[in-house]
């Protein structure tokens, strides 16, 4: 057998060792991979030329470090980052290796990330929040008698970014509870409010920086005709998700996730992700035109997300007191779990 022509490591803060978690098919059994392989088929190659090692972020940026002074001497040609979390811990420690990733950027937080000619990305639109009329209008027609989001976020991922703990810390220290309400001051994210806001919607945030305080505040909350949004960054503290979907098992509080489908086939109501094996496709491509080709990654341009894929799960949601639904409702998502 041949040796593999390129050396590529994925670095992910998604991979969990425990694979029969939901959220864990964030890692290495997202679908990016199948659209990768795919997409190095159609144009020629394959997995054969490829020397393909996954990695999880280490925790800290000297174990970031020693990763990449560990690459250096592999003589590894490119990293891939499923995330902006890997990316941004990644970006601080690398020198020149040439980066792809993919993930989201709130606010166009981060994006500060493709000025650097070694970088190239696929930006993932958050579908829930990116779109009104197309997803988030979507939440009363499934949860009609909603009156309540509420949001928690976790401090310790890179989706606090610097702005945004600036009004968060300037919130805790008045004293004044868990819950930033939506026409506060120091709410991070002023464009989901207003999503909220059009929709007739209470909408509240919660930082939280472990497992404990995350449990504190969500009993805090006022859960009448109430929901939770999920986002990826608290499935980085593999805790305060496993309490977070005892939370709403126990109390009956409907869970709504964006860009993780898994936790919401098993836990949830509704997922709104971008679509991952599309995503892959476009990693595939970038990856075979700087390896194979000889681009340099700031020559390709930041890649728009190739769609969305929406996720009902409609056994929870009657469960919980919903439906039933029309058929055209129905048909607005690509998966319905019954």
């Amino acid at each position: 057998m041949s040796e593999a022509r390129y050396r590529v490591r994925v670095l992910s803060s998604y991979i969990i060792s425990d694979d029969d978690l939901a959220y864990a098919h964030m890692g290495r059994r997202n679908r990016w991979v199948n659209g990768f392989v795919s997409s190095l088929v159609r144009n020629r190659s394959g997995l054969r030329e490829f020397d393909l090692q996954f990695h999880r972020t280490p925790a800290d940026r000297a174990g970031v470090e020693a990763l990449v002074e560990q690459w250096r001497r592999e003589g590894v040609d490119l990293a891939i980052c499923p995330g902006t979390d890997s990316a941004l811990r990644l970006a601080e420690a690398n020198d020149g290796l040439p980066m792809i990733y993919f993930g989201a950027h709130p606010e166009n937080n981060g994006l500060e990330l493709l000025d650097r000619e070694e970088i190239v990305g696929v930006r993932l639109n958050l579908p829930l929040i990116w779109s009104h009329a197309d997803n988030f209008a979507l939440l009363r027609q499934i949860m009609p008698r909603l009156k309540r989001l509420y949001f928690a976020l976790n401090m310790a991922s890179e989706f606090a970014f610097p702005n945004v703990r600036v009004v968060y810390r300037t919130f805790r220290a008045s004293g004044t509870g868990f819950w930033i309400p939506g026409d506060h001051p120091c709410l991070g994210y002023r464009s989901v409010a207003f999503l909220a806001e059009r929709e007739g919607l209470q909408y509240y945030e919660g930082p939280y920086n472990h497992a404990d305080e995350l449990v504190a505040g969500l009993e805090q909350a006022d859960l009448e005709d109430a929901a939770l949004v999920g986002f990826n960054d608290t499935v980085l503290n593999q805790a305060a998700t496993d309490r977070l979907l005892e939370f709403s098992d126990r109390r009956g509080v409907p869970l709504v996730w964006v860009n993780n489908p898994s936790v919401i086939e098993r836990y949830g109501v509704a997922d709104f992700s971008s679509d991952f094996e599309g995503v892959g496709r476009i990693v595939g491509t970038l990856a075979l035109s700087i390896l194979r080709d000889g681009i340099s990654p700031g020559q390709l341009g930041l890649q728009a997300d190739p769609g969305v894929r929406r996720t009902l799960n409609l056994a929870r949601a009657q469960a919980l007191g919903f439906g039933p639904y029309p058929e055209d409702l129905l048909a607005r998502f690509h998966t319905v779990v019954r």
